[in-house]
């Protein structure tokens, strides 16, 4: 039996990148990808946003060069309503303040995976991985609770001293390994149609953006590419899942406002797409002893947007880490390889995962949940006419009696939300960092006349004894520039 140092299951963007580390720290590696070349199999495209030229600028300045991108500043908001009408459209970006801040807005690129997913092997090659490709992982090898490599659809068996898995949604070797059965309700199904476009039309009226579409409609990303598109839905798989995946597009494309854009630009669909994607609160344990999950198998895209090649990436790169310091000591037993947990626990990746559940719960409970969104909808239209520019342009009356008049109306819809903003906004509150709490609220003291002899000090005392749920942005020993423990938060009922 062949034996190698380091075997990585999947040859997507976790496993490649999991693959070139382990290469790079002398690991002898190989990975496999099931289809005839990486990204052949996968949905059609993704987008990499700023934290790529922070976490991997040598890919980006290569990545920028391949056919298919399209360079991206911000995310268009299409608002639509009962009767498929375009109500609101507005861009998602970052004022020049940002420019010391980085990353910051919406900088980024869009690309098909058909490019980058090849890109990336290149570099694990490039690097001394050996790449196996047409090869299907179907179980792994296990002596005493242990895994000690994997075994191909042939029934070929292939040692290892550590198995990186980093196979998807539905980790034949996280199952095979008995970490997990299924996902359950923290699983989706995405359905997407992929379009392809006039690339100078696309230049002229998409731009550099992605799109969104939100309605009485499951939310819909429009991720844009060069010369084409594609559009993806999603919705938990749960007991009383009872929506068709086509359904859901038909629904997108039927819009008159899409159908427009799809006009303008010379849009034709090419390919529909489905696949399953784990959208969790937080991951499961990523570990056991002789294997680590990585990416989609571990549960690690964003619990906000989905969004996974780079989390898969990241985590990645931390297996393959874990893997070269685990063997280096000659221990891969699960207490080893526990070190894994703490260091992705400790990444920005970690970080994504704080809010998870309050994440998903807000999600779950809006852009998931097309009856509540034909109701959301209309607070959202009249929060966009009490901007600057929806005012002035007001011309239904004296300027001040629009500005009440949207104002009343958002009064009127308040009392109807106000258990959904208490239950889903109000416990993103501890994300508030302390030292922007204490601001906003010394910006009150001095316009408030019994106040303004107070130290500081003691305005901030008063303050945290008439609010419990302040209390614990306060704490002089509150790290100031990190989201609190969930537990210290008092707000929301929480």
């Amino acid at each position: 039996m062949e034996k190698w140092d380091v075997v990585v299951v999947g040859g997507g963007p976790g496993g490649s990148y999991a693959a070139k580390t382990a290469a790079e720290a002398g690991l002898k590696t190989v990975f496999f990808e099931r289809g005839r070349k990486s990204g052949e199999k996968n949905s059609s495209g993704c987008g990499l946003g700023q934290r790529w030229w922070r976490d991997f600028p040598e890919l980006m300045s290569e990545l920028q060069e391949l056919p298919s991108v399209r360079k991206i500043e911000m995310v268009v908001i299409n608002l639509i309503d009962e009767h498929d009408r375009l109500r609101y459209r507005c861009g998602t970006t970052g004022s020049d303040l940002c420019a010391n801040r980085w990353p910051h807005g919406m900088d980024g690129i869009s690309i098909y995976r058909r490019d980058l997913d090849p890109f990336l092997a290149g570099k694990a090659v490039a690097a001394g991985a050996e790449l196996r490709t047409s090869t299907l992982i179907s179980d792994v090898l296990m002596e005493g609770g242990k895994v000690t490599g994997v075994k191909t659809e042939k029934g070929e068996p292939i040692g290892a001293e550590v198995v990186i898995a980093a196979d998807g949604a539905m980790s034949t070797m996280a199952r095979k390994a008995g970490m997990r059965n299924r996902w359950g309700g923290g699983c989706t199904l995405v359905p997407q149609l992929d379009f392809g476009c006039n690339e100078q039309k696309m230049d002229d009226i998409i731009g550099n953006a992605e799109w969104c579409w939100f309605g009485p409609l499951y939310g819909t990303y429009q991720v844009n590419f060069r010369d084409g598109f594609h559009i993806g839905a999603g919705q938990w798989l749960r007991d009383d899942w009872d929506e068709k995946p086509l359904d859901m597009m038909k629904k997108v494309v039927s819009i008159p406002g899409f159908q427009a854009m799809c006009r303008a630009i010379e849009a034709k669909p090419r390919e529909y797409q489905a696949h399953l994607l784990p959208w969790l609160k937080k991951p499961p344990k990523t570990y056991m002893a002789g294997m680590m999950l990585a990416g989609d198998a571990a549960g690690f895209p964003c619990p906000l947007e989905a969004e996974g090649i780079w989390h898969a990436v990241v985590s990645g790169r931390e297996a393959a880490n874990t893997a070269a310091w685990a063997i280096s000591r000659g221990d891969t037993s699960e207490k080893a390889l526990a070190e894994y947990e703490r260091r992705w626990r400790a990444s920005n990746l970690g970080k994504e995962h704080e809010f998870g559940e309050e994440f998903v719960n807000l999600w779950n409970s809006s852009i998931f949940d097309p009856k509540l969104m034909a109701r959301q909808i209309q607070l959202l239209l009249e929060f966009s006419m009490l901007h600057p520019f929806s005012i002035v342009f007001d011309w239904g009356d004296a300027h001040m009696d629009c500005f009440n008049q949207h104002l009343e109306h958002l009064m009127d819809l308040a009392p109807e939300f106000g258990e959904f903003g208490k239950t889903y906004i109000a416990p993103l509150g501890r994300g508030i960092w302390p030292k922007n709490v204490k601001r906003i609220l010394a910006t009150v003291k001095p316009r408030v006349p019994g106040l303004r002899r107070l130290s500081d000090e003691n305005f901030f005392k008063v303050v945290a004894r008439l609010s419990k749920g302040l209390a614990p942005f306060l704490d002089p020993a509150a790290k100031q520039d990190a989201p609190l423990p969930r537990e210290a938060y008092g707000a929301g009922g929480r």
